[in-house]
């Protein structure tokens, strides 16, 4: 038993190594610096901006008009859509303390500050994987910049649980992270997040590693979140038969070419041509993925193959308990149906992809190859964020939040009792009393 504790212990040990020391004092000014403009962006651009005015489907509808109606404690064990959404619904217990007209706001910035916290936990994660702290901060960069992240998901607590999942990766393969913060970090991401579970071989690996919060506070609300999605019940969203060739061609236009386009971007080049774009995605994909597995170290390999693990699970697992005939590759629009889809399993691509370009030795015939790569990946994703900023669908034009209160306490002063209040996407609604209106 002990030499088979003692193996375990050396496997972890290899495969989730410990960091070098933590930030210096000076780093954490960079490190700050780079928070502030990480919310600064998803909040002023043109899409972002948009949101600050616009409240988007389940943070209204949903969990808003629940901490209007309901007592905080029920809310934070309630299911929705069969599974808890216990950090959602925190954020709108305290944004229904503010001003009303404040909610679309409160819900915006309280969204890209987490989001912006979930960079800043890739990029203290990555330490130990990546030597360079350039594509440490390039890889940490994409959670705020991908262009998959900026248009439904974009600065709302409905779909943040994508981002978290990714958080909660590098969180517990984050050693000497701070252990307080981070074990409520994991703690909240497993219970709001349905797709936690795929992590748990990670947290159970991290319990033969000292500093045991992180992984056991991880697990903790992984316990609670299966017990809440056991007695959940959830309405499927159809019953149509699941296409395994659909689902294997829509993943891949829904990971690696919607990683280096946009989902926008893929209804314009897949309609034209085809598979091509595919094979194309792959090749850029693949090529630094095989030099992290033939130069990285043990870590290093492992990494690779268990982000690239991650990517495939999770975009199959979604489609598969999601599918429905908007989903074809056939759609009209492509991939622009259920875009969220695509979050956590660009990240997980771009995590194996990063660390094959930071292994790769100098002085090898390869390293032009893999250099080659790294200025393709690197043009295309830059490509990418230009022209998804320039691209007028992701900017919310329906009504705004401050014309949907106006017409609500028009209704109230007409003499209804109680108010409906619009918001974003087209058709979503809530009521509430109309003293919840000011």
């Amino acid at each position: 038993m002990t030499a088979t504790i003692e193996r375990s212990r050396a496997f972890a040990d290899g495969v989730i190594p410990l960091p070098a020391e933590p930030p210096h004092e000076r780093a954490w000014l960079g490190i700050s610096a780079a928070f502030v403009a990480s919310v600064a962006f998803l909040l002023l651009i043109p899409a972002g901006w948009a949101r600050l005015d616009h409240l988007w489907a389940e943070d209204g509808a949903r969990f808003m008009v629940d901490a209007v109606r309901s007592p905080a404690l029920s809310n934070l064990i309630e299911p929705y859509g069969g599974y808890l959404h216990t950090l959602p619904r925190l954020v709108a217990q305290v944004v229904a303390v503010l001003p009303i007209e404040w909610t679309a706001a409160g819900f915006a910035v309280a969204a890209a500050v987490l989001r912006a916290l979930v960079a800043l936990v890739a990029f203290a994660g990555s330490k130990a994987y990546l030597k360079s702290t350039p594509l440490r901060f390039a890889l940490a960069a994409l959670v705020i910049v991908l262009p998959a992240g900026n248009s439904e998901t974009l600065n709302n607590m409905s779909n943040l649980h994508w981002f978290l999942l990714y958080g909660a990766f590098w969180a517990l393969l984050w050693r000497n992270a701070p252990r307080v913060p981070v074990a409520v970090f994991v703690f909240l991401a497993a219970v709001s997040s349905p797709l936690v579970f795929v992590l748990a071989p990670i947290a159970l690996v991290r319990l033969f590693l000292p500093r045991k919060e992180v992984p056991v506070a991880f697990l903790a609300g992984l316990v609670v979140q299966a017990a809440a999605m056991v007695f959940a019940t959830r309405t499927p969203y159809s019953h149509d038969e699941v296409d395994p060739v659909q689902v294997l061609l829509a993943s891949l236009l829904r990971v690696p070419v919607v990683a280096f386009t946009g989902s926008e971007r893929v209804s314009e080049f897949y309609p034209a041509h085809g598979n091509l774009v595919i094979l194309l995605a792959l090749l850029v994909a693949a090529v630094p993925m095989a030099a992290g597995l033939r130069f990285g170290d043990r870590a290093g390999r492992a990494l690779v193959l268990v982000a690239a693990a991650y990517s495939v699970i999770v975009i199959v697992a979604c489609l598969v308990l999601n599918w429905s005939q908007a989903l074809q590759v056939q759609a009209p629009d492509v991939v622009m149906a259920a875009q969220r889809y695509s979050i956590a399993p660009c990240l997980f691509l771009f995590t194996a992809i990063f660390v094959g370009l930071d292994a790769t030795p100098a002085a090898t015939w390869e390293r032009a190859v893999v250099g080659g790569s790294r200025w393709i990946v690197g043009f295309l994703v830059v490509v990418s964020i230009f022209s998804h900023l320039r691209a007028p669908e992701t900017v919310l034009k329906g009504i705004p939040w401050d014309e949907s209160l106006a017409r609500a306490r028009a209704e109230c002063a007409a003499g209804a009792q109680e108010a409906r209040l619009e918001h974003e996407p087209k058709g979503w609604f809530f009521v509430v009393p109309c003293g919840a209106t000011g």
